[in-house]
């Protein structure tokens, strides 16, 4: 942006009256005259005052090149941790659904643990014996200890279906995390373009500014003079309050664009981000209508990621439908038992037995009224969506490309004409400020004022339009800018620590 015009600000209003001359001397009977002139000394005052403001800018500035804002953006934008979390829980998730195929072992508190919750087993048998010798009373008691269960499925026809819908969860995510890897590189480059231009346009308004400063105070002594008409000068002095209205306008749009960017590399609260690299147009778009089209239709992770979504419905449809299979598992039990037998109230024999227990498992569902059926059918509907929204998202492709390369084509040939326009535009300015003096005329400067700040403004605007065409077509072609990949990299294997 260079240096800040603030202090030419002043210095114009200062040309304007607005804030005081220290030169002026009122006019008999004015009552300005009641208030005294405004002195050297605060003007110095107010002129150091702007120098601080600018101090202040200056020091709030974090001037990065576009490939800095990308691997900064890339780095530290929340938004890509965020789609990574979700690949992690994807990925847990198919870890979990491939596990199923592994046996599951459980420790129970008894060995009745198949048929009850109880956690222990206690029974109690009481025998009354008669006999020639007198009648006795014999008490066994039977508690089952812990023990082990042992399960597997070994034949479950909906597991694998299970493990592929997590697998094509996982790789849905993943284009949606390049997905938003793109979006966020495109805002960074269009961000950054639009800071570029209207630094750029500040450069060249500042340009302007001086020289309109230094044709009122020709204006000034023409008119002392008598060479130029009162009227005249204030066309003059009209003319620059739209000058210093559109300057303003353009730091408002400055600040804004620059909020954007900086909220777009994660930069710190507080700073503006600007660029460091002045407006220039980039690389021309290296492929042709054709090619790109056929690129974009191959890779974009939009049309992908509907299909993958397609994928995972039919295989749980699959799931679905295989519910009415049967599945065959082993069971294996080894519980502890301990027995203890009194007689008439004294102590008799007792053991400890452990059982071991092997068995086949065996479930089949043969009727649930067709409830998954209804799933199945619900899931295939669901894939056909899918897929039809990928076709969708084929033609919105498709016009992306053939709106972002007509741009390119358009803003290519309209900034080869807008940098002659601006260039003959400043020229001509040039000479009609040069002879002034000599000539004056007002109107005829300010129609040249007029036309170079128009071909300024078509001038910045084609190149920025150029650029934002470019950066499109990377977008929307699924090509990666160069040093993209290997920031996208880092920042996984950041995420990933």
């Amino acid at each position: 942006m260079g240096r800040s015009p603030l202090p030419r600000v002043l210095a114009l209003l200062l040309a304007w009256g607005l804030i005081g001359d220290a030169a002026a001397q009122p006019r008999p009977n004015d009552p300005a005259q009641e208030q005294p002139p405004l002195g050297q000394e605060r003007i110095e005052r107010l002129l150091n005052q702007a120098e601080r403001l600018s101090g202040v800018l200056q020091s709030r500035q974090q001037r990065l090149s576009l490939a800095d804002a990308l691997a900064m953006g890339l780095a530290r934008n929340p938004d890509l941790a965020s789609a990574y979390e979700a690949i992690e829980g994807r990925a847990w998730t198919l870890i979990a659904a491939r596990r199923s195929w592994y046996p599951s072992l459980q420790v129970v508190g008894s060995g009745s643990a198949l048929r009850s919750n109880e956690p222990v087993l206690m029974s109690t048998t009481l025998t009354l014996r008669d006999s020639s010798s007198g009648a006795s009373q014999s008490i066994l008691s039977n508690a089952s200890g812990p023990g082990v269960v042992l399960n597997w499925s070994f034949f479950d026809s909906r597991r694998q279906p299970s493990i592929n819908v997590a697998l094509d969860n996982l790789k849905a995510q993943r284009f949606l995390f390049d997905i938003a890897a793109r979006n966020l590189a495109l805002n960074v480059q269009l961000a950054y373009t639009a800071v570029q231009a209207q630094s750029e346009l500040l450069q060249r308004y500042d340009w302007l500014l001086d020289l309109t400063i230094r044709q009122t105070e020709i204006a000034n002594r023409l008119v002392r003079e008598g060479r130029l008409s009162r009227s005249a000068l204030d066309q003059l002095t009209t003319e620059k309050r739209l000058q210093l209205t559109r300057l303003l306008d353009r730091y408002q749009q400055l600040f804004v664009a620059s909020n954007s960017l900086t909220a777009l590399v994660a930069g710190t609260p507080g700073q503006y981000v600007l660029s460091a690299d002045p407006l220039t147009q980039q690389a021309p778009w290296p492929m042709g209508l054709d090619e790109t089209l056929n690129q974009a239709l191959n890779l974009r992770e939009e049309i992908a990621q509907k299909l993958t979504l397609a994928a995972r419905d039919r295989w749980a449809a699959t799931r679905a439908i295989n519910g009415y299979l049967p599945v065959f598992g082993l069971v294996g039990v080894s519980s502890l038992s301990a027995y203890q037998e009194t007689v008439n109230q004294q102590p008799g024999s007792s053991r400890d037995t452990w059982a071991h227990t092997v068995g086949l498992n065996f479930r089949w569902t043969v009727f649930d009224g067709g409830i998954l059926a209804a799933e199945a059918t619900a899931l295939k509907a669901q894939a056909a969506e899918q897929v039809n929204n990928a076709d969708s998202q084929k033609l919105l492709v498709s016009k992306e490309v053939m709106n972002a390369y007509a741009g390119f084509v358009t803003a290519r040939l309209a900034a080869e004409n807008t940098g002659k326009d601006f260039a003959l535009a400043r020229r001509s300015l040039e000479e009609i400020s040069g002879a002034f003096p000599r000539k004056p005329d007002v109107t005829t400067l300010i129609q040249s004022f007029n036309l170079y700040t128009s071909a300024a403004d078509k001038d910045v605007g084609a190149i920025s339009q150029f650029n934002s065409a470019v950066f499109s077509l990377y977008r929307s072609s699924a090509r990666w800018p160069a040093g993209v990949p290997d920031q996208i990299k880092l920042r996984q294997a950041q995420l990933r620590r």
